[in-house]
């Protein structure tokens, strides 16, 4: 009997499972709540983020905006430069490569590239087009051996997988076979172009599971944008000046229609027209017979308490501080602090610039634009470098300490050497500056007598 008992649970559980699958695949899950299969629809949000979604979002919303613009702004403060050797090289002396290199990798191309950076955040990769002087279509192979003329810069929208290798034994299986390039002509009309991979530089990932910068932080952008317009409405309803008239029970409206000039149907669009040229600027005459006219306006609560929680998850979404994806500088101990997180956050999304950059050069050296080397490095600048007058500062202490440690007879922590290094100076045989000027004191003085 109680086996009998446990099979019908059984098979009735798995009913029930059955049951939920089948409406799982009716209505798909839109959200994270297990409770609510349509959360994000009750909530306004997409399903899907399509590249059209971040690119309006982009465009129209400010601190969406502002996001790709300060990481973009703060990682290319300076152009990195690519050098002959590894990254621990500190010779000064450029080598033949690096000069010829130079020509390739100009300021226009870091411009360019730079740019190719900014559009990938936006989207979830954006394209570098070659233009190469072999005088051959953009669907064919590259002369190799050629040279570079100029790159264009595509957005995510504009380039997509025309045709892919689906070949097993292929070399390339699995990626694109041919690009395709929606170009817009000066004229206003557009044309569709097959580019071949050879003049192609994808910045970013174009698969189908990628993930864009902006799109973690898609949900709390559009709370955002609900809070913002929200209020903004709302203040608009009470600078509209909405009349409301409250008759007397003994008011005659044949009467008071009248005055007007107009019958009792048409009093209502008198009372309109007078409110609309209230909202206009301009005085009118409102005959109110047997009534009292008060103006209709709410309150409006404070939006700041729901935008602080969307602007912070927001933050947390684009891994941005809140305080500089706002441009609001308040205490100087955490400004700082954030401006050191962030300064971090660049100077490691830099490492993975490094190596597109690496790749992109490689490509060039296999299309032969750029002489092939056995080792090459990306380098930047480090962006948490101290001021001058921080180094200064730390010289000063450091010869605090020495004399310190001098008057209680012991041996000094630093050297002159160090000393200088940590001021921002560099070190040589040369004589200190104020020898040179004694010398040349006790010259002068020896020739006037």
């Amino acid at each position: 009997m109680n086996d009998k008992l446990q099979l019908a649970v059984n098979h009735a559980i798995n009913d029930a499972r059955l049951a939920r699958a089948r409406m799982g695949m009716l209505n798909p899950s839109m959200g994270l709540d297990a409770k609510r299969n349509s959360a994000w629809c009750e909530y306004g949000f997409p399903e899907q983020v399509t590249y059209e979604n971040l690119y309006a979002l982009y465009r129209r919303g400010g601190i969406a905006h502002g996001a790709v613009e300060k990481l973009v702004g703060e990682c290319w403060q300076t152009n990195p430069e690519i050098i002959e050797g590894d990254d621990a090289d500190e010779s000064e002396n450029e080598t033949a490569w690096e000069k010829k290199s130079k020509q390739v990798f100009t300021n226009r191309f870091w411009r360019s590239f730079s740019e190719a950076d900014r559009r990938r955040l936006v989207g979830r990769y954006a394209g570098i087009l070659l233009h190469v002087n072999d005088s051959l279509a953009w669907d064919q192979p590259v002369t190799k051996g050629k040279m570079l003329q100029k790159v264009t810069v595509a957005w995510a929208g504009s380039l997509t997988v025309g045709d892919w290798d689906t070949g097993l034994n292929s070399k390339t299986y699995g990626q694109p076979k041919m690009w395709q390039y929606a170009e817009r002509l000066p004229n206003g009309s557009s044309r569709r172009v097959n580019i071949h991979p050879d003049r192609v530089f994808i910045l970013g990932d174009y698969s189908d599971d990628a993930i864009g910068f902006l799109e973690p932080a898609y949900n709390a952008f559009v709370s955002l944008e609900k809070v913002e317009g929200g209020s903004g409405e709302s203040f608009l309803k009470n600078a509209a000046r909405q009349q409301n008239i409250n008759f007397d029970k003994e008011v005659n409206f044949s009467d008071l229609a009248s005055m007007y000039g107009v019958s009792v149907d048409e009093l209502q669009e008198r009372y309109n027209d007078a409110a609309r040229e209230l909202n206009r600027g301009n005085d009118t005459l409102l005959i109110t017979q047997g009534a009292n006219v008060t103006s209709l306006v709410s309150p409006v609560s404070d939006p700041s308490p729901t935008y602080d929680v969307n602007l912070q998850t927001a933050s947390a979404g684009v891994d941005i501080p809140t305080r500089i994806l706002v441009g609001n500088q308040q205490a100087e101990r955490s400004s700082t602090e954030d401006q050191k997180y962030m300064n971090a956050r660049c100077q490691s999304r830099r490492v993975d610039l490094s190596f597109e950059i690496e790749d992109f050069c490689d490509k060039l050296i296999d299309l032969q634009i750029v002489d092939s080397v056995s080792q090459k490095a990306v380098i930047w600048d480090d962006l948490n470098e101290q001021t001058g007058t921080e180094k200064l500062t730390n010289a000063k202490v450091m010869g605090e300490i020495n004399q310190t440690m001098q008057g209680s007879g012991d041996e000094p922590a630093f050297t002159r050497e160090e000393i200088r290094t940590a001021a921002g100076y560099d070190n040589d045989d040369e004589e200190p500056l104020g020898e040179e000027d004694g010398d040349e004191e006790d010259e002068a003085t020896d020739s006037a007598a």
